[in-house]
């Protein structure tokens, strides 16, 4: 039942506000029309079939059989000569203005709803990254794998090199040194009931190659600092136009630069995304009151950049760090409020990080049906940051505190929306894990960093929208401005391909809705009517943009354009958009596809493994998103 009424508000909520970006704009059609005195055949909401209606002041009302969106039947907006009603009354031709505004009251009624929406995500918070100034680099594979001789990134890799193994293709090329991408490697993989075995080609990373390395502190990409960390920095490598990419760098404590040529990522639709992992900095979820981390100055909230002149990629590796400096002299570098700053020298004792002071949360990244952690209420992206009244240092010492724990009575606290809530009486459970009985209570756990409610002004969720549809399109036509220009560009940019249609976006409506609730849900509403609305306002002809450049034009040439051209030249561009709109729908059929049978590839490994004994940051590939945000 729960699960039944958990898709039907999702299903719900997609089929009424994605229709109703729709309607919202017909409506503003309507109103312009009827304002400017031009007549209106008939309103309608959905599409189809009639189902109810009537009939006020000459327009008919209606509700149609499919509910998605609207239409309304403005017969003067046609390019015709003389315009003419459904029942073959002669009316007169439009003059520029009433058209012009008419068309542009589409748009402006989705900026609006935009804005009401965003003004309300305004006062209830969005869920967004964490601020960050800077993140950390997790992991950088030598080699990489190329897709080719008939090897998909979905497929289930059975052996490598005729030995049985159960990694996926990415964790087994992290595990090779650079002389072996030069070496013939075969993989054999599951087709249908069979299997095949495939040659694999590999290639140097050119991350690698340029000096990138585990534990570098990534502060700018391309001359442009960070706000929100990992999230712009995937971002600004996606979008990167240029032939390389240009990263500065803390280590040891020195800024360095590397620069090297992005390659085509086949995990993400052969963009220029990187192949490297990084995440934003570590934060203290809570300090102990007089202990040495609390003299130290360091405060709750704090994200931990550097002990000494280390790098802190991890809570794991800071303990370790730590307990290398017994008795030494240490000092930590830290960010407060997006500042950075490095705390007094504290003499160490010999001790662990947890009597220092500093405890974190650790997140719960996905949770098993039917096991104990789901029977008692845990969720998906609850942070842990007790159990049995002890502060939790590592995803890892966590897990192995559980497995050790065989089944006794344990207490979690747990961190959900700003509230502590407290699980007692929870028991793991023994389960085959790999032919080896192990205790465990049925999570995936990590050290990652969960998003936080933010309170973005909706001038600036807007302007932020903006800007990501301008440098959308602006990469999209940059094939020809670059030759125009003469100038060389990324060979991983972003083409039309990458956009998402109707199907895509309902995709990217499920995950915000699964991931982020009814907040994320919303928050991808405004970007697509905010999207839908610029869009439209293009000067394109048959969008609300060419109708406003057709109208400018007749107003500066004193009469009116001839119809004969107007119908021809948009019947040229309806062909065209229609022809873009299956190009695209065709692409968000192969994307829908491909995640579903990575999901299913992914949850085949994650139950097999009850999520890798709470401790595996990541069950299974990369999740593929569109482009086009």
């Amino acid at each position: 039942m729960a699960f039944a009424l958990s898709m039907a508000w999702k299903i719900l909520f997609i089929v009424f506000f994605f229709g109703f970006c729709i309607f919202i704009h017909e409506f503003g059609h309507l109103l312009a029309a009827l304002w400017m005195g031009l007549h209106v055949e008939k309103f309608s909401i959905g599409f189809g079939k009639r189902i109810w209606g009537f009939t006020y002041k000459g327009v008919e009302y209606a509700i149609s059989l499919l509910p998605f969106g609207g239409y309304v039947a403005l017969p003067q907006l046609d390019p015709v000569d003389n315009p003419k009603t459904s029942d073959g009354k002669e009316l007169k031709p439009s003059k520029p203005i009433p058209r012009a505004i008419t068309a542009f009251a589409g748009p402006l009624f989705n900026v609006l709803f935009g804005f009401v929406l965003a003004t309300i995500m305004c006062i209830v918070g969005i869920k967004e990254a964490p601020p960050s100034a800077s993140c950390v680099v997790v992991d950088v594979p030598k080699v990489l794998p190329l897709y080719e001789n008939g090897l998909g990134v979905t497929d289930e890799i059975l052996e490598f090199d005729g030995e049985k193994t159960e990694l996926f293709l990415e964790e087994i090329c992290g595990k090779l040194d650079l002389d072996e991408a030069s070496k013939k490697h075969t993989v054999t993989v599951r087709r249908g009931e069979g299997k095949e075995t495939l040659e694999l080609k590999m290639v140097p990373n050119p991350e690698w190659e340029a000096g990138l390395r585990p534990g570098d502190r990534i502060i700018a990409i391309n001359g442009k600092s960070f706000t929100r960390g990992t999230e712009e920095l995937n971002s600004e490598h996606v979008y990167t136009d240029a032939p390389q990419v240009r990263l500065d760098i803390i280590r040891d404590g020195k800024k360095l630069e590397i620069a090297y040529a992005p390659r085509k990522n086949p995990l993400f639709e052969n963009l220029a995304a990187p192949f490297f992992k990084a995440r934003n900095p570590i934060s203290a979820a809570d300090i102990k009151v007089a202990s040495p981390a609390a003299k130290a100055g360091i405060k709750a909230g704090d994200q931990l950049l550097q002990i000494n002149d280390t790098n802190i990629v991890g809570s794991k590796q800071l303990a370790e760090e730590y307990a290398k400096k017994a008795g030494e002299p240490i000092s930590l570098t830290v960010a407060r409020n997006g500042i950075e700053q490095k705390l007094s020298s504290h003499t160490q004792a010999d001790s662990s990080i947890g009597d220092f002071g500093i405890t974190f949360s650790v997140i719960v990244s996905d949770c098993i049906p039917g096991l104990p952690a789901h029977k008692a209420g845990i969720r998906f992206g609850d942070k842990i940051v007790a159990l049995d009244n002890q502060g939790v240092t590592d995803a890892d010492t966590l897990s192995k505190q559980l497995r050790e724990s065989q089944g006794r009575p344990l207490e979690l606290k747990v961190l959900r929306d700003g509230k502590e809530l407290l699980f007692s009486q929870l028991r793991t459970e023994q389960h085959d894990i790999n032919g080896k009985m192990t205790w465990v209570i049925g999570v995936t756990l990590t050290d990652g960093v969960t998003k936080v409610l933010g309170h973005p002004s909706p001038w600036k969720q807007f302007t932020k929208i903006v800007g990501q549809t301008g440098r959308t399109l602006s990469l999209l036509f940059s094939p020809l401005t670059s030759r125009i220009r003469g100038r060389q560009r990324s060979t991983a940019g972003i083409k039309m391909q990458h956009m998402s249609g109707p199907v895509g976006i309902v995709l990217m409506l499920w995950y915000s809705l699964k991931n982020d609730g009814l907040r994320g849900g919303l928050a991808l509403i405004i970007l697509v009517t905010f999207s839908l609305g610029l869009m439209n306002l293009l000067p394109i002809p048959v969008l609300d943009g060419g109708h406003i450049l057709f109208a400018i034009i007749e107003l500066a040439i004193r009469r009116n354009l001839p119809p004969r051209f107007l119908n021809i030249i948009q019947n040229i561009f309806a062909f065209l958009l229609i022809g873009m709109l299956l190009y695209i729908t065709f692409f968000d059929g192969k994307r829908v596809f491909r995640l579903a049978k990575t999901g299913s590839n992914s949850h085949h490994q994650t139950t097999k493994t009850l999520q890798g004994q709470e401790k595996t940051p990541e069950a299974g590939k990369p999740q593929e998103k569109p482009a086009n945000e």
